[in-house]
């Protein structure tokens, strides 16, 4: 074995799976700081609307949302799918409110 393949240490079955289940509880919980102390995630998880989400949350057509987004609306595709963060929808339509643009 070379010099870079060496272990740095050993463990056992039993120390590895419970070095897991600490490791596993504390991704769960928050991470882990320097002294000892788990903290609490507080980021939030931001709101994500598809197409249909987004139109009944914006009370407009599906095809209200396809001109949009070519007006520059963000948005994001995975696959075959639009998704749309609540956020950014938002301040594009606090920015098109002060252009004064209207879809028809």
């Amino acid at each position: 074995m070379s010099e870079d393949n060496k272990p740095l240490y050993t463990l056992t079955i039993e120390e590895f799976i419970t070095l897991t289940k600490k490791l596993i509880a504390e991704a769960i919980n928050g991470s882990k700081e320097g002294d000892g102390t788990i903290k609490n995630n507080i980021k939030s998880e931001e709101e994500v609307f598809n197409i249909l989400e987004l139109s009944k949350f914006l009370r407009c057509s599906k095809v209200s949302i396809h001109n949009y987004k070519k007006l520059g609306m963000p948005f994001y595709r995975i696959g075959r799918k639009l998704l749309f963060k609540k956020a950014e929808v938002l301040n594009f339509m606090k920015s098109l409110k002060r252009k004064r643009v209207i879809i028809t």
